[in-house]
């Protein structure tokens, strides 16, 4: 019996989910993983009149605006037999209608997004929030680019490579000494990974927690603030090294809180990075994580990440008198 040469016998063509593809097709073609336009992304700045050049710019990088549409395509994913013909019809659609410019993806996604506007809002939060504490921010508006953070973390390294140089030219242009990012997600890959791919941003990269931090005794209290629990995202806990901030935070906003058994950089995962992979294994340990943080008897869960934040929420039950928002919106409260 004739067997196959050892070359053939460890070639396995490997197929990767079609979901990463849309992704990372997005990523490459249109900036960000879902294919909105820049003013969709940044429509939370309309009327605040920030300048596009300055010392300090503020970074989104898409990535609050994107979540919604990324948890409702999930969504879309775990009902659908991604081998099924009804799925091979949906992708179908989708590369038709990419070839007009038209995502079918974020159309369809855009039905079951209800939270679009609560996430956008929060850009616009953080950037009130710096403001009263008197940084002076600017903002790259409709140009503004997604950091390409889940390139690396679905391991397309040379799609990164290719991608980061885009990113550099859109922050270099804003004529910037410090870059402030909104998600750890993005601080991490700026900071750390565009190093790795020969991009020099040539910033001081720092989390919208580390300026809050610096000017926390600046910080008005919160009204009728309940007792908190915090949950450490993975990324700013054990990436950057930022936990002890979190709570000075809170101590300089007269807020009271508590620690869940795992926390700082042995914090839980919440399960956000596996969702686009494996949905279901995702909730699961997002279902693991809010007992935890409810077993300390906290009125609130607070977080400072938006996977986090949305990950945390899918897997609260219906009616649940737990309430998990981010950092940003708690902290609001002491100046709206």
């Amino acid at each position: 019996m004739a067997t196959q040469p050892v070359e053939a016998q460890n070639h396995v063509e490997r197929k990767l989910p079609a979901t990463l593809e849309i992704i990372r097709g997005n990523i490459l073609k249109h900036g960000n993983p879902l294919a909105l336009k820049g003013t969709e992304v940044g429509s939370w700045a309309k009327g605040m009149n920030l300048p596009k050049t300055g010392d300090l710019l503020f970074y989104t990088g898409g990535e609050y605006q994107l979540l919604p549409f990324i948890d409702s395509l999930v969504k879309t994913m775990t009902v659908m037999d991604q081998g099924s013909k009804a799925f091979s019809m949906m992708i179908g659609a989708r590369n038709i209608l990419d070839k007009v410019g038209i995502s079918a993806e974020k159309m369809y996604a855009s039905v079951l997004a209800s939270d679009k506007e609560r996430f956008q809002t929060i850009c616009g939060k953080a950037a009130g929030l710096l403001q009263s504490l008197g940084y002076q921010l600017c903002y790259s508006g409709d140009e503004e680019l997604y950091s390409g953070a889940l390139l690396y973390e679905l391991g397309y390294w040379d799609d990164l490579k290719e991608y980061a140089p885009r990113v550099q030219q859109v922050i270099q242009k804003s004529g910037a000494k410090t870059l402030v990012c909104l998600s750890p997600h993005a601080a991490e890959v700026l900071k750390f990974v565009y190093p790795k791919v020969g991009i020099d941003l040539n910033v001081e990269i720092k989390t919208f927690v580390e300026l809050v931090w610096e000017k926390r005794h600046n910080l008005k209290p919160v009204p009728n603030a309940p007792t908190v629990v915090i949950h450490d995202s993975c990324r700013l806990a054990r990436e950057l090294h930022i936990t002890q901030e979190l709570r000075d935070i809170l101590t300089a906003s007269g807020v009271q809180f508590r620690e869940a058994q795992q926390h700082g950089e042995w914090t839980t995962c919440c399960g956000g990075p596996t969702k686009i992979v494996f949905p279901q294994l995702s909730h699961t340990m997002a279902g693991r994580r809010v007992d935890e943080l409810k077993a300390t008897g906290a009125d609130l869960i607070l977080t400072s990440c938006p996977y986090c934040l949305s990950a945390l929420e899918g897997a609260l039950e219906k009616n649940d008198k737990n309430q998990v928002i981010d950092l940003i919106e708690f902290l609001y409260r002491g100046i709206a």
